[in-house]
């Protein structure tokens, strides 16, 4: 007969058995793998004993991961060690919580268990894709985005590259399996009558000035809202320097980070409309909780990106447009310059972009460029 400790869940007394001491066994219930549940036993002398065992194996499973000894390592084993002592400290603390973790403990982890890391091949990783793909994503309720799955497979990808560097297995069978293809959302930002209208309305809308701010200049969001007194110019030459993006991370709440790259910090000239807009924003300013902060909520406080998600979207139902993207005031601004004919490479630079991204996620605008070009080039020849 078995005995349960009244609270404590599943732990249970063995039966006594030949004359030996009966066996206190603390069960961990992962849930459901392959139409199988995963139960994890954890076995002691004493209930505490037991279940202290299966405390520690949560914690490691939650918070970090300590190699096993003696054994070979499981593929999940050296992803959790990888994920807490080495992209770790590699990583910005918002890449890491918001997109590694995430994917490492959801999406490959669970995935690969019971699969020894010396022994990962080619067609695991086949397989791995194939179930990722039926995944249904409990956020969008939608399937797994190729994109998604591609995220997975470089984050893995990086893992396994380090443990064969470190000799835990010959080589990296995540380069010779390519990851679904994803293709790029074309880009749809508001048209320069929309924006015409946003600019208007912004004469009047109480936070006016910060989609102004957005739209002639392209800063991400992010970047405007760490934005703070200091790094605005308003005298002749107008300028906003990006030193730092406001970010959140789970535990943390607010932080300032470095930007993205190297590239990211950067000056940005502001139009006249912009330094109208901000001259009359500061005017109006009271210093509040939030020091220097150009942008904040009710309370004083550095606005909440959701809170300035929603204010953009009230300014666009108030102009009865299209729900575009907090993110579609920068592809706009980026879209606007290269139909004016603006440098490619200027573009990139003010942008903050390290690579030539423009040349693929415009190509829409690229073709317009060509036929200014083309009748350029008419205008040039025609006596």
């Amino acid at each position: 007969m078995t005995r349960r400790i009244q609270g404590e869940g599943s732990v249970y007394e063995r039966g006594k058995r030949g004359g030996r001491p009966g066996q206190w066994v603390a069960v961990a219930d992962l849930g459901w793998k392959g139409g199988q549940r995963d139960r994890r036993e954890f076995t002691g002398a004493t209930a505490r004993e037991a279940m202290d065992r299966r405390q520690k194996f949560l914690d490691r499973r939650r918070d970090g991961f300590t190699m096993p000894k003696g054994r070979q390592p499981y593929v999940s084993e050296w992803m959790l060690h990888w994920l807490h002592n080495v992209a770790a400290r590699k990583v910005e603390a918002t890449t890491w919580e918001g997109s590694y973790r995430q994917k490492v403990e959801t999406h490959i982890v669970p995935y690969f268990e019971r699969t020894f890391l010396h022994e990962l091949t080619e067609e695991d990783i086949e397989a791995w894709h194939a179930d990722l793909e039926q995944v249904v994503s409990g956020r969008t309720g939608r399937h797994l985005s190729a994109s998604t799955i591609g995220q997975c497979h470089r984050i893995m990808s990086t893992a396994i590259k380090a443990a064969v560097a470190r000799g835990k297995l010959p080589r990296n069978p995540l380069s010779n399996v390519t990851p679904p293809s994803a293709q790029l959302p074309e880009v749809d930002p508001p048209t320069v009558e929309e924006v015409q209208l946003i600019l208007e309305r912004c004469r009047t809308w109480p936070t006016g000035a910060r989609w102004v701010l957005g739209i002639t200049t392209g800063l991400r969001q992010g970047e405007i809202l760490g934005l703070e007194w200091p790094q605005v110019k308003l005298s002749a030459p107008a300028s906003v320097s990006v030193l730092r993006s406001a970010a959140r991370v789970r535990g943390e709440g607010r932080i300032l980070k470095a930007p993205k790259s190297a590239a990211s910090r950067r000056s940005v000239p502001l139009s006249p409309e912009a330094v109208q807009a901000l001259t009359e924003f500061r005017a109006q300013s009271v210093r509040s909780l939030s020091g220097d902060v150009l942008f904040r909520g009710k309370t004083g406080r550095p606005l909440h990106p959701r809170v300035d998600y929603s204010d953009w979207t009230a300014l666009l139902d108030d102009l009865k447009l299209p729900h575009y993207r907090v993110h579609d005031i920068r592809h706009g601004y980026a879209t606007m310059l290269l139909e004016q004919g603006i440098d490619p490479r200027v573009v990139q630079a003010l942008l903050g972009h390290s690579t030539g991204v423009l040349l693929t996620r415009y190509q829409h605008v690229r073709e317009t460029m060509h036929h200014q070009a083309a009748a350029a080039i008419s205008r040039a020849i025609t006596p």
